[in-house]
C-alpha cells in the first residue's frame, strides 16, 4: 500500500533498545491509522491498571495514511496513551513538521517505553535512532528548547516537539508543544512524556513518501482550492480563524462565562470575538499541506504587553482565558496563551481550573491563607497569570491546582464539586451544554474526558436545523458526528478543510486511493469508525470505567441556565439517560456501556 511506511518505530527509553513493529496492509484497512490504530496498539500493549506515570505506561505518536502527502491539512498527528488526569483513554491532537518528518524518516509512528534515569532527548533521522542527554535542555520552557534544538540542527528543517516545566513536574494537564504554538493539550500526554525522563523528540529527513497518483493529487487539490474560494464559511475561518467561533457560541448562548454559570457575555463582544482579534491580526499562516490559512499571528500594539504576540488565540483560549473568568482583556488573554505555551500547559484545563477557583472564592469556600496567599477573583487578570506559573512550577497551592479540577474540590470539599466542570476527571471546553443537548451527551460519552473535538454539536443545534433543547434524535445526531471525526482523526486529517470547505468522505475515498492506491467506501468507513469506537469504549471498560462515568456535573443537569436564548434550561438526568440508552444501543453496547458479544464479533474485536 503506497503512502504507508509499513513500520512503527519502538523505543524502550529505559536501556535505549529500538525494533521496528510491523503494520500490514491488513492493519490499515482494518483501523486506517492515527486514532484507531492507537486504540489497537494502547488495547494490546498497556496492561490492566497501568499507573499512566509508570514506566509501563506507553506513549504513542501516529501519522495517518495520509500523512506528508498534498492532502489538506494532512500535517496532523496524535499522542495516545492512558491519561495521568482521567486514568483511561487519551489521545491528543496537534500539527507541525515532527510528522511529516516521522513519516519521510519511513515510521508511520512510534512507541515510546520505559523510563530513562536521566533526562534525555531522542532523535530520529532516516539512518540512525539515539537517545541523548537533555541536560542543557531540562528545565528550559518549550520555546528555548526548541530554538536550541533547531540550532544544535544547523539549517536542516526538523520536526520538534518538547515538553515545558509543567510536564518535567508531572502537572496532570501537560502538554507537548510542536512548532512553537501547536499542542498536543488534552489528557496530559506531556506528563507521561515528563514521566520517562523524555524533554524532547526531533526528527530529521530527506526521503519523500512514496505516491500512488501524484498527478491525481494534484487535480484534486485544484479542484477542492477552487471550492474553498467559493465557499463563504470556508473564507470567513481564513480570515477570522476559530475566533470566529466565540460570535457563534454567545449569539447561541453556549458561551461558558463565570466558570459556566452563564452563556452570554456582552463584554466578550468586540474585544476579544473574531472582530477582537482580527484588529490585532498581523498576518495570516497555514499549516504545512494545507490551502485553508486558518492561523492568525496577532501582536499587541500598546499598552503593558505591547510588542507580545504568537499563532493565536485560539478559540478555546479565548473561552477559558476569557468570559469564563470574566476577563475582556485581549492582550493579558495573549500573555496568558503565551505562559501555557512556553510552560507546557493546556489552555482549556488551566483555564479551567482557574475559573473553578475564582467561584470557589467568591463563595468563601476557601481563604488565602489556605492557598499561599493566591486570592483569585473573577476579572482579575494579574492574578491568573501569577496562577499559570504556580501550577506549571507547582508552587504552593499551585501543587493542588495541577491534579486537575476533580482533585481541587476534592479537597476542598464544601460541595464545590457541583461546579467542578469536567466530565471524567477531565475538564470541559469552551462550550455551555445547557444550550445545545447535544453537547452535553458528546460530553458524556467521551472516552478522553469533556471533549469538543469528538463531535462539535453547535453546527447541528446553532447553526442548523436541529432543535437545540431537546433529546430528540440527539443519540443518533451524536452518533453520526463522532464516526465522521473519527475517520478524519484516522486519517489524520485536520477538521478546518473538512468542515469548511467542506470535504465530504467521497472527496476523501478519492484522496486515499490517489495516495494508496486502495479503493475505500462510505461503508468502509461506517464500519471502521464503529470498530474504532468500540475498541476504545472496551479499552475505558477494562480499565473500570461504566455508565456511572457517563455524567456530567451537578450544575450542568440540575441548574437553569439564568441567561441568554437558553434561559431556564438544563439537562435533567432523566434526560440524559434518555440520550445515554439511545446512544448505547446504537453502537451496540448494554444499558451499562459495555459492548455486546454480538457487536465485538461483528468488527472483529
Amino acid at each position: 500500500m503506497k503512502g504507508v511506511c509499513g513500520k512503527l518505530l519502538e523505543i524502550d527509553v529505559s536501556t535505549g533498545k529500538t525494533k521496528n513493529i510491523t503494520i500490514s496492509d491488513e492493519m490499515v484497512e482494518k483501523y486506517l491509522g492515527g486514532r484507531g490504530l492507537g486504540a489497537r496498539l494502547l488495547f494490546d500493549t498497556v496492561p490492566v491498571n497501568t499507573d499512566p506515570l509508570s514506566p509501563e505506561n506507553v506513549l504513542i505518536f501516529l501519522t495517518g495514511p495520509l500523512t506528508a502527502t498534498m492532502v489538506p491539512g494532512s500535517s496532523k498527528f496524535v499522542v495516545i496513551t492512558k491519561s495521568p488526569l482521567t486514568h483511561g483513554w487519551c489521545d491528543s491532537y496537534s500539527s507541525g513538521r515532527i510528522s511529516v518528518e516521522l513519516k519521510k524518516a519511513g515510521y508511520d509512528g512510534m512507541v515510546i517505553r520505559g523510563k530513562s534515569n536521566h533526562p534525555c532527548y531522542l532523535r530520529i533521522d532516516s539512518n540512525r535512532v539515539e537517545l541523548r542527554e537533555a541536560n542543557l535542555i531540562w528545565g528550559r520552557d518549550s520555546f528555548e528548547t526548541e530554538k536550541m534544538l533547531r540550532e544544535s540542527e544547523a539549517k536542516h528543517p526538523i520536526g520538534v516537539s518538547s515538553i515545558g516545566p509543567a510536564g518535567e513536574r508531572l502537572c496532570r494537564f501537560a502538554c507537548i508543544n510542536s512548532d512553537l504554538y501547536r499542542q498536543a493539550g488534552r489528557g496530559g500526554v506531556g506528563a507521561v512524556m515528563g514521566s520517562k525522563n523524555l524533554k524532547a523528540i526531533v526528527v530529521k529527513a530527506k526521503k519523500e513518501v512514496d505516491l500512488h497518483d501524484r498527478k491525481r493529487l494534484i487535480e484534486l487539490n485544484r479542484e477542492n482550492y477552487q471550492r474553498a474560494k467559493k465557499s463563504v464559511v470556508a473564507q470567513a475561518r481564513m480570515k477570522y480563524g476559530t475566533p470566529l467561533t466565540l460570535n457563534i457560541t454567545h449569539t447561541g448562548g453556549i458561551l461558558p462565562t463565570k466558570n459556566f454559570q452563564f452563556g452570554t457575555w456582552e463584554k466578550a463582544l468586540k474585544k476579544i470575538d473574531s472582530v477582537g482579534v482580527y484588529k490585532s491580526t498581523i498576518s495570516h499562516k497555514a499549516c504545512l499541506s494545507c490551502f485553508t490559512h486558518c492561523g492568525m499571528i496577532t501582536r499587541v500594539s500598546e499598552g503593558k504587553y505591547k510588542g507580545i504576540g504568537l499563532e493565536g488565540p485560539e478559540y478555546e483560549t479565548l473561552g477559558m482565558f476569557g468570559s469564563n473568568q470574566l476577563i475582556d482583556d485581549l492582550p493579558v488573554i495573549i500573555q496568558a496563551n503565551i505562559l501555557c505555551d512556553k510552560l507546557g500547559l493546556d489552555t482549556i484545563s488551566t483555564g479551567n481550573v482557574i475559573g473553578f477557583m475564582m467561584e470557589c472564592f467568591e463563595r468563601e469556600l476557601i481563604s488565602s491563607k489556605e492557598t499561599d496567599d493566591l486570592d483569585i477573583r473573577f476579572g482579575d487578570s494579574e492574578t491568573s497569570l501569577r496562577a499559570i506559573e504556580m501550577i506549571a512550577y507547582r508552587q504552593g497551592f499551585g501543587d493542588i491546582l495541577a491534579e486537575g479540577v476533580k482533585a481541587v474540590s476534592e479537597r476542598i470539599g464544601k460541595d464545590s464539586g457541583r461546579f467542578a466542570m469536567h466530565v471524567k476527571g477531565m475538564e470541559f471546553p469552551a462550550y455551555e451544554p445547557r444550550g445545545a443537548f447535544g453537547s452535553a451527551l458528546s460530553y458524556a460519552v467521551s472516552p478522553r474526558g469533556a471533549c469538543h473535538r469528538r463531535a462539535w454539536p453547535p453546527a447541528k443545534e446553532i447553526l442548523g436545523n436541529y432543535p437545540p433543547y431537546t433529546v430528540e434524535g440527539k443519540a443518533e445526531m451524536v452518533k453520526c458526528l463522532y464516526d465522521e471525526n473519527c475517520i478524519l482523526h484516522s486519517f489524520l486529517v485536520c477538521d478546518m478543510p473538512a468542515k469548511f470547505i467542506p470535504l465530504s468522505q467521497d472527496d476523501y475515498s478519492k484522496y486515499f486511493e490517489a495516495v494508496t492506491g486502495g479503493p475505500i467506501s462510505k461503508d468502509d468507513f461506517q464500519i471502521i469508525a464503529d470498530r474504532i469506537e468500540t475498541l476504545i469504549r472496551m479499552f475505558n471498560v477494562r480499565e473500570g470505567f461504566t455508565r456511572k462515568d457517563d455524567t456530567l456535573p451537578y450544575r450542568t443537569l440540575h441548574e437553569p441556565l439564568p441567561d441568554g436564548p437558553a434561559k431556564g434550561q438544563f439537562i435533567g438526568e432523566e434526560n440524559l439517560n434518555r440520550m445515554l440508552d439511545e446512544y448505547y444501543e446504537l453502537r451496540g453496547w448494554d444499558r451499562l456501556g459495555i459492548p455486546k458479544k454480538e457487536t465485538l464479533k461483528k468488527y472483529q474485536l
